[in-house]
């Protein structure tokens, strides 16, 4: 996706009344893959602040906003390219002992910030000696 599509995509998503959107994902294994996506259309006084977007959540509440439910093939573009450009390039949250996280993104301005999560399982060695015969004694 190019700039004039990515920009195209934001403005098609403002003028849908999409003010916000955040994406859930999560990955273990070899493989981790985009939970959620959902959105709101409040409009705060400040877009520095993004606790509205934060506060999002995709549990099936009664008033969650799925953007598939509003747009499927733009909600298909924002995730192709938060894989592909953004998503792919941070810490490792979808190999090995895996991780999660959150990526809220700002509309239209296409800012965005990530709360990335990741298992690491910390390995210690320790070393042994002694004799069968001394042990046979105890």
């Amino acid at each position: 996706m190019n700039e004039n599509e990515m920009t195209d995509l934001l403005l098609k998503l403002a003028d849908l009344g999409v003010t916000g959107i955040k994406i859930f994902y999560s990955g273990s294994g070899d493989s981790g893959d985009i939970d959620d996506v959902v959105y709101t259309t409040t409009k705060e006084a400040s877009f520095d602040d993004i606790m509205n977007i934060m506060n999002l959540s995709n549990y099936g509440q009664e008033n969650t906003l799925y953007l598939a439910d509003l747009d499927g093939y733009l909600r298909d573009d924002l995730i192709d390219f938060a894989n592909e450009k953004i998503l792919n390039g941070i810490e490792d949250w979808w190999n090995n002992d895996g991780g999660y996280g959150v990526m809220l993104i700002k509309i239209p301005s296409g800012e965005y910030e990530i709360s990335n999560t990741i298992y690491v399982t910390d390995t210690e060695e320790f070393a042994h000696d002694g004799d069968l015969i001394s042990k046979s004694l105890e």
